[in-house]
Order: C-alpha cells, then structure tokens, then sequence
C-alpha cells in the first residue's frame, strides 16, 4: 500500500506539533511542592483517628458486600486511602507518613493468637482469584 503524502505529511506535522507543546509544557511546568514531615504529636492522632474509623468502616463494607471477603477488604483499604489522603491534605504532610503512622500503631499492638479475635483485622486475606469477574 502506497503512502500518499498529501495525509502523511499534515499528520507528521501534527504529530510533531503536538510533541513541542507537550515538552514546553512538561519543561515549563512548576515542581510539586514538597511537603513537610509529620511530627510525633500527628501521628498519634493520626494512628487514634484511622483506628477509631476502622470499626464502622469495617460494618459498612461488610453490609455492601455481605458474602465477598475480598470485596470487603478492598472497600475498607480504598476508604482507608481515600482517609489518609484527606488528612495528608488537611495537615501538609507526606501521604507516607500517614500511612507510617497507621502501619505502626498496627505493630505496636501485640499480635493475637489463632484464638484471639483481632480487633483490627490486621492480617492479609489470602490472594486467590476469583473464578469469574462481574
């Protein structure tokens, strides 16, 4: 199939024209503002503040989807995310040290045994596939 140049040509300029403004763009785009550290005193009341959600995050996603553990668990850990974003927001502070908080008032926590109910459900569902995708 022959190329006819009267479409290459106008596409190639357009294809090139589109790059330029992409690059000045990107090139003249200002840096992310980085943010500040969270302090001890924060991620405490961070860590209490996730905690204290937990709960009825854990009641509201087990009534949407009442039979399907691993929905369950990806509805709690989206709103958990969705949290630790707002509150990184509010207080200028690295997403990291949020999620840091949390993961360490987690294991600050002593580890239950196989007969002990966890409180917090800090244990990882097993990643099976499911049979079939709706």
């Amino acid at each position: 199939m022959a190329m006819d140049l009267r479409t290459s040509l106008p596409a190639a300029a357009i294809v090139i024209g589109c790059t330029l403004v992409v690059t000045v763009r990107v090139a003249l785009a200002p840096a992310p503002v980085p943010r500040r550290h969270a302090t001890p005193e924060e991620r405490a009341e961070i860590a209490e503040a996730i905690a204290v959600a937990e709960r009825t995050w854990a009641d509201e996603t087990v009534q949407n989807f009442p039979a399907d553990r691993w929905s369950q668990r990806d509805d709690f850990h989206g709103r958990e995310y969705r949290k630790a974003q707002e509150i990184a927001d509010e207080k200028g502070i690295r997403i990291e040290d949020v999620l840091r908080a949390v993961d360490d008032d987690i294991h600050r926590k002593q580890a239950k045994t196989g007969s002990e109910p966890d409180e917090r459900n800090a244990y990882a569902v097993p990643c099976k596939p499911r049979p079939f995708y709706d």
